[in-house]
């Protein structure tokens, strides 16, 4: 059904879905905001054969900032093509990276608690996974903006997200792999420490809680410690390698 205020005051009258579709599907295209959020809808939307529709006859976006909510909203093709006539895009592998990151932290939860313990602390748990989520946002986006900063605005924002994904998950597979092989670092400090400060404030807070971390799979262990290790060094840096130095001490170990 159609709502629509007219001279003659407000009329209403049924649309085909076919109907419906074609215009909300061009809603992106042309109505006018400061932040479009796409939280839905059907995949590519945008893509490289419309996304000058997104842009108005003096080329100025319907909305000068995206953050895609939605995974897959917007194509490459066009992400880049929109990029390049000024709009900013915050692609989904960050704006979405919370989602995944909570469903995490359920898992810990099964494991750690039982049903009427979850629902006895659900407050305090889900508050402190929240501020969790927050901190990683925070952390994602300042990294975003200051890389882009440094590149001297050069650099597309979707191209920056896209080398903190690759990043991150290089570090994540070489530290679980490693984590897996020698499971028995994970409950030795500092390796304990760094597991402590990725579990929510009220598990770390509540001996009975704390305690039964000893006792979960070594393979939620590593993975634990990977994540917890691999977005440390990517956000907050200081673990820059000397590759050249690491070369020049191993050949010459070899052929020296």
């Amino acid at each position: 059904r159609r709502v629509e205020r007219t001279g003659q005051g407000v009329v209403e009258r049924w649309v085909t879905m076919d109907e419906f579709h074609k215009e909300f599907d061009s809603l992106p295209f042309s109505v006018k905001a400061d932040l479009f959020i796409p939280a839905g809808g059907r995949p590519e939307t945008i893509d490289g054969s419309n996304w000058k529709r997104y842009l108005a006859e003096d080329g100025a976006p319907s909305a000068p900032v995206i953050v895609e909510g939605a995974n897959s909203f917007i194509t490459p093709e066009a992400r880049g093509k929109l990029q390049e006539s000024g709009t900013v895009i915050l692609r989904d592998a960050s704006a979405n990276k919370c989602g995944v990151i909570s469903s995490s932290y359920e898992i810990i939860a099964n494991l750690l608690m039982s049903e009427r313990e979850f629902l006895d602390h659900k407050e305090e748990y889900v508050r402190d996974v929240l501020a969790i989520l927050e901190k990683r946002a925070g952390d994602e986006a300042e990294l975003i903006f200051r890389r882009r900063k440094d590149s001297g605005g050069k650099t597309p924002y979707t191209e920056i997200s896209n080398a903190l994904s690759w990043e991150i998950n290089g570090h994540y597979a070489q530290l679980f792999d490693f984590f897996r092989a020698r499971r028995e670092l994970a409950l030795a400090r500092p390796f304990r420490d760094a597991i402590m400060a990725h579990l929510p404030a009220f598990v770390r807070e509540h001996p009975k809680f704390r305690g039964r971390v000893r006792n979960l799979p070594p393979k939620y262990l590593a993975a634990i410690l990977a994540a917890e290790i691999a977005t440390t060094i990517v956000y907050r840096g200081g673990f820059e390698r000397n590759l050249e130095g690491d070369l020049r001490s191993y050949l010459g170990r070899m052929f020296g």
